[in-house]
Formats: structure tokens, C-alpha cells, sequence
């Protein structure tokens, strides 16, 4: 499903990475890790289409992946990303907000499956009349992917989707990208989470050079 082939990316005459290959097939969870700085967050960007390369190409389901071509891709996606910032008040109003944008108006929102979504990821079901700031950052990770899973998409993106969970709800989480995965959707994710990685199908680490671990 994707395929970044020899991908290069340089930001004001830096360098964040050179050479880079990796492939994500349907059912896979594939997890790039590397120090701060190394592209990692910029690798996925570059995929949902948001940062264009120096050198190489990204292809998904075998197309070139272009600025034009992009914006119908990302239907196809959903993205969990590190910083999570929400334009509303209401834990209810943040869960149904990306069902109604234009790329996922045919799909319907249930109140019933979120909860059996939120059950798998150790979710109070109170959650849901709480306002966003009154729930920790970790609540809200978990709400999110909740909605990722909701979404239904072939393709999720991640990054550090564990990074504010105790080791309880890291594992969760992971099983429950597992079984996104197992539905075969394509998952390409960043961790620092050592656990989390292993977890995964692969293990991408970036650097001076980058190194492709099956696990």
C-alpha cells in the first residue's frame, strides 16, 4: 500500500534524511524509531503528503504520491499525530468532528460502537460527557485512536501513539493497532516506545543511515 522509495528530505539547507526505502503492505504495522531530529515525524508528513521530498518518490496502492493526488489519498488515510489539538469544547464534539468532514460524510457516527471501542482501550465510558480539558493527554491519545478506529481506513499513520500512557495502556494500545492491522489496514507508526516497536511487524531506524529490522 505504500512504498517510499530513496527518499530524501532537506529543511533550510539541513539534512533531516537521505536514502530512505521502507514498504507498509496491507495488515502490517511497520514502526520507524530513531533519535530526536532525525525526520521521523517529517517521514510521515511526507506520506499524508504535507512535505515534499528532496530526491525519490512515495507511491501508494502503486500511484506516484503528488501534491494533487495527495488530497485523495489522505481519504483513504486517518493520523493520530503527537500534539493533539482539538477546536472544541466537548469530548462528545471531538469525537464526531471528523465525521463530519467532507471525506467521511458517508460514513455514520455510533454512539455504541465508540463505547465498545472505548472498552478495548480501557476507556471510562463518562469520558464522554467530560470537556477535552478535563481529560488527561493520555485519555485523549486513547479517544483519538478510538475515532481512527471507528474511521475504518486502509491506511493509519501515528506518532509516538503511545508517548503519554503508562505500560498498561501502551499495551493496549499496540493490541489494539494489532487488530486495525488484523482488519487489514496498513499501519506506519513512530515510537520511541521500545516495547511498542517490538510489537510491531518491522522496525525502520533512522540515523546517519537507516537500518530495516523484521521482527
Amino acid at each position: 500500500m505504500i512504498e517510499v522509495n530513496k527518499a530524501s528530505v532537506r529543511m533550510d539547507d539541513r539534512k533531516l534524511f537521505a536514502g530512505l526505502s521502507l514498504s507498509v503492505g496491507e495488515g502490517q504495522m511497520v514502526c520507524v524509531t530513531g533519535g530526536s531530529g532525525c525526520g521521523k515525524t517529517t517521514l510521515l508528513r511526507a506520506v499524508l503528503g504535507f512535505v515534499p521530498l528532496s530526491e525519490g518518490h512515495i507511491s501508494i496502492y502503486g500511484e506516484l504520491l503528488t501534491p494533487s493526488s495527495a488530497v485523495e489519498f489522505r481519504k483513504r488515510m486517518s493520523y493520530l499525530p503527537q500534539e493533539l489539538a482539538f477546536p472544541v469544547e466537548s469530548v462528545r464534539e471531538m469525537v464526531a468532528l471528523p465525521f463530519g468532514l467532507k471525506a467521511n460524510r458517508n460514513l455514520l457516527f455510533s454512539k455504541d460502537r465508540l463505547m465498545e471501542e472505548w472498552g478495548r482501550l480501557g476507556l471510562d465510558t463518562g469520558l464522554y460527557d467530560k470537556k477535552v480539558t478535563e481529560i488527561s493527554g493520555g485519555q485523549r491519545q486513547r479517544i483519538a485512536l478510538s475515532v481512527c478506529g471507528l474511521l475504518r481506513k486502509p491506511i493509519f499513520i501515528a506518532d509516538e501513539p503511545t508517548s503519554a500512557l503508562d505500560e498498561h495502556s501502551a499495551a493496549l494500545v499496540a493490541g489494539y493497532i494489532r487488530d486495525m492491522a488484523s482488519r487489514g489496514c496498513a499501519a506506519l507508526l513512530v515510537s520511541h516506545d521500545t516495547a511498542f516497536a517490538e510489537a510491531c511487524d518491522r522496525r525502520i531506524t533512522m540515523g546517519d543511515t537507516y537500518h530495516d529490522r523484521g521482527l
